[in-house]
């Protein structure tokens, strides 16, 4: 996805590549969210529900740099 930003002919199809993910990490950090608070925080009692999707972001990165992608 960065390869299309920074491979964009025009300044729109920039906008609208930067646009498309900004999209996917905001639905990404709404499943995220809620995979983390109704599947996962009631079976494993360590776990706290994640409050904001800010907290939802950060999660996603933490375990993208912990998986190694």
């Amino acid at each position: 996805m960065f390869k299309d930003i920074l491979s964009s002919k025009s300044t729109s199809e920039a906008i609208y590549n930067v646009g498309v993910l900004l999209l996917i990490i905001i639905i990404s950090a709404f499943i995220l969210r809620w995979l983390w608070n109704k599947v996962l925080v009631p079976h494993v009692t360590v776990f706290r529900p994640v409050e904001t999707l800010l907290d939802a972001f950060l999660l996603s990165i933490a375990i993208s740099v912990i998986r190694g992608s």
